[in-house]
């Protein structure tokens, strides 16, 4: 009979009271009438629906608190509708004062920054700031374009990359509060990126490097408030996905691969990806919008004029050991 000492090298260990889930992934241990172990769980699940559905749409917040603005709805390519969402459903919120789509996704519910995107065939410049209630009009990108990455807060935030109607850019643009100012170009082409992180340690991925829906990436690239390096390649190159968390504990998800939609997730943990539980549907999530960490995360929107949210949840619980 093949024993756990024989499988692993070493006993079970006897514990008079049970340690917390968070002690180790995988560890067991036996506290005097049953076999314990802590386990890693994660999936996604249903979340309220937005009130209208919209693809290359806005995000930002927590997975409790997030706001979802602008984007494509229907027929519309320059919504400005403005939701709120509270962890179980979403509210009608203040419009934008310039509707846009493929925009960024930057900062909090109460303090988000919407920055670029394009209605048609005009690329904008334009920024506007939300404090909870309403948008405000903030100054100009010094390059008005479409499908950024973006990653960090309303007061210290970054663009990177995108679409000018011309060509794909390399510009990188830092928002301190107040102003744009142009900074360290990254080290590809790219447009139809995301981002996460902040400002002094940010991580741009995926996306296209010769124009909207072709030769799509699996790069990612580091930045530390100055300058861009190489990070670890994504498992499945993709665009328009979602990504949230931090430059060391990351994950993206969804998106478009040549072949059409994915519903898998990818986990970041600052060197490498690694593939995670997928989305609850593989619908076509490109411009679903993203928000919260790598354990708790939201994804709401896609197309065509999707209103479906999921939520993701990863944790690690006790789980006691049974022969079934």
């Amino acid at each position: 009979m093949t024993t756990y000492k024989a499988l692993k090298g070493k006993k079970v260990k006897f514990l008079a009271s049970d340690p917390p889930a968070t002690a180790g992934e995988g560890q067991v241990w036996y506290n005097g009438a049953d076999y314990k172990a802590s386990v890693q769980v994660e999936a996604w699940a249903s979340g309220g629906a937005l009130n209208t559905g919209r693809h290359h749409i806005g995000g930002a917040g927590t997975q409790t608190a997030a706001l979802g603005y602008g984007g494509t709805a229907g027929s519309n390519e320059a919504a400005t509708v403005s939701e709120e969402y509270n962890g179980s459903a979403w509210a009608e919120g203040n419009n934008l004062n310039t509707g846009r789509n493929s925009i960024s996704n930057i900062g909090l519910q109460t303090a988000a920054l919407c920055a670029g995107g394009h209605t048609g065939t005009t690329y904008i410049n334009n920024s506007e700031e939300y404090n909870g209630t309403s948008w405000a009009e903030g100054n100009n990108l010094n390059t008005g374009r479409t499908g950024t990455g973006s990653f960090g807060i309303e007061s210290a935030s970054v663009v990177a990359g995108g679409y000018n109607g011309t060509d794909v850019q390399t510009a990188v643009e830092e928002y301190n509060g107040t102003s744009w100012s142009e900074v360290t170009d990254i080290p590809a082409i790219r447009s139809e990126n995301s981002g996460l992180g902040i400002l002094t340690a940010g991580l741009m991925l995926g996306g296209t490097s010769t124009g909207p829906g072709s030769s799509i990436q699996a790069e990612a690239f580091e930045y530390d408030g100055t300058n861009w390096t190489a990070a670890g390649n994504m498992v499945t190159p993709r665009r328009f996905n979602g990504s949230a968390g931090t430059q060391t504990v990351g994950i993206t998800f969804g998106g478009n691969t040549a072949s059409g939609a994915v519903a898998n997730t990818e986990n970041y943990d600052g060197s490498s990806f690694s593939t995670g539980v997928s989305l609850g549907s593989a619908i076509d999530k490109h411009g679903s919008a993203s928000s919260g960490t790598q354990t708790s995360s939201l994804s709401f929107g896609g197309n065509p004029s999707v209103t479906a949210t999921e939520e993701f949840t990863f944790a690690k619980i006790v789980k006691t050991l049974t022969d079934s």
